[in-house]
């Protein structure tokens, strides 16, 4: 495990970089574009009931005196005031930690905005839907009637990418199901391993335009994940085609794929991310057939919707031994009936579909943070404090569910939603004291 750690550790500081950030609107008052900085006085941005939060901010070019402040509390805007910083660090925003909630605090002059986020009690955070009694016995009739359609297996040979060349055995499987899209993937082996003698590291997609060359399986990821000494694995989310034309991704960006989260819930089997999820099942179904797996370790690591999918895939696949999750969606898909925004995709748009009828008797099917239950093996969770589309409360809710034998969840407190991350100096030594305490 603690080889592990340390992998992951080096994998993720090396993704860090500078961050833009979205404008809101409420938050315009001004034209120039000072340096603001923000921080905590628990670097962290964890703290228990009882504490003192002080939020301490200032201004490296000098005073900004026509600045707004917004407060959010689980997701939804609480206040907003003008506030002034000078070049010292001051506090702008405490409070005396009462009960359990997230909490960001944004400023900003329109040209740039800063914020950081904070969490009281995130222990006490759980799914807001209730399992239902039969969701193990719905995925696995689903995964048995899968299988009653036998797997035909299409495999191309590819040219290994410059930089790894001799290095791996690259190749392009197509996968058939029984309903839907097949699975699309590249598979990574490096070159002369030996029988029985590797792991499986599989990464799975966030959501993108389908557009997007990202949405489509990657052969340089494949490569990034076998260069860990691993059968490296690159899947789409969608079980479309690789490398196809441009007009057969445009025609599904326009047609069949047009804003899939929110497509109409039906019934418990209609949701688009059922095929989603057991194409998943499908291509671990083949990599165990592979004769350099060491019959052991499954690892599934993803951000956003890959992250979802990881810990939705621990929980209906006992095969999978360890997560890495980054910011993980499709978690706390019902927290607007415990009065925060949910996860995505109903973080943002749609936040009430969840508190209807008909979505309270589908969507907790496919809750990650409830089949995270389910799941035994090591997990590591990354969440932002600043993350408005997987927000703080949501991945709280999968981590704390989950019935991870190993697990460590490290927070970030100015992280939005991206794979970069914002970091200031403080928070870098702090991320590296949190893993090496891990070790």
């Amino acid at each position: 495990m603690k080889k592990k750690v340390l992998i992951l550790l080096v994998l993720f500081l090396g993704y860090c970089g500078v961050q833009g950030r979205q404008v809101n609107p409420g938050l315009h008052c001004g034209e120039r574009t000072p340096d603001i900085r923000l921080k905590l006085n628990h670097p962290d941005g964890i703290y228990a009931k009882g504490d003192t939060v002080y939020v301490l901010g200032c201004c490296l070019d000098g005073g900004a005196d026509s600045l707004k402040m917004e407060i959010r509390v689980n997701g939804h805007s609480r206040s907003f005031s003008s506030v002034c910083l000078e070049k010292e660090y001051c506090v702008i925003h405490s409070e005396v930690c009462d009960s359990a909630r997230w909490v960001s605090v944004l400023v900003g002059n329109g040209e740039t905005i800063l914020d950081v986020g904070y969490v009281i009690e995130p222990k006490s955070f759980m799914p807001a839907y209730r399992a239902p009694t039969d969701l193990q016995r719905f995925w696995k009739k689903q995964i048995r009637r899968m299988r009653k359609c036998p797997m035909e297996v299409k495999i191309d040979t590819v040219k290994t990418p410059e930089q790894s060349e001799n290095r791996f055995l690259c190749l392009h499987i197509e996968l058939s199901m029984h309903q839907g899209r097949s699975v699309n993937a590249f598979v990574s082996i490096p070159a002369n391993a030996a029988g029985g003698s590797l792991p499986i590291r599989v990464h799975t997609h966030g959501a993108t335009d389908i557009t997007s060359k990202s949405t489509q399986s990657s052969l340089k990821k494949a490569c990034i994940q076998a260069s860990y000494g691993a059968i490296g694995v690159d899947v789409n989310a969608h079980g479309i085609k690789d490398g196809a034309e441009e007009e057969y991704y445009r025609n599904l960006e326009e047609g069949e794929l047009k804003d899939y989260p929110h497509q109409e819930l039906k019934n418990r089997e209609s949701w688009y991310f059922r095929l989603m999820y057991l194409r998943l099942v499908r291509l671990v179904d083949y990599l165990v057939t592979l004769p350099q797996w060491d019959g052991k370790t499954i690892l599934v690591t993803g951000h956003s919707q890959g992250g979802g999918q990881a810990l939705a895939l621990g929980g209906i696949d006992s095969r999978i031994t360890d997560i890495e999750a980054d910011e993980p969606a499709l978690c706390d898909l019902g927290g607007v009936r415990a009065h925060r925004i949910g996860g995505w995709p109903f973080s943002r748009r749609r936040q009430t579909v969840p508190a209807s009828r008909i979505a309270k008797r589908i969507l907790p099917y496919y809750d990650a943070a409830l089949l995270a239950k389910y799941y035994h093996g090591n997990l590591v969770v990354h969440v932002g404090l600043a993350d408005y589309v997987c927000p703080a409360t949501s991945v709280y809710a999968a981590y704390n569910n989950s019935g991870a034998s190993s697990k460590s969840i490290i927070p970030f407190r100015s992280r939005h939603h991206t794979d970069v991350v914002w970091y200031d100096r403080e928070e870098f030594e702090h991320i590296k004291l949190q893993v090496q305490a891990r070790l």
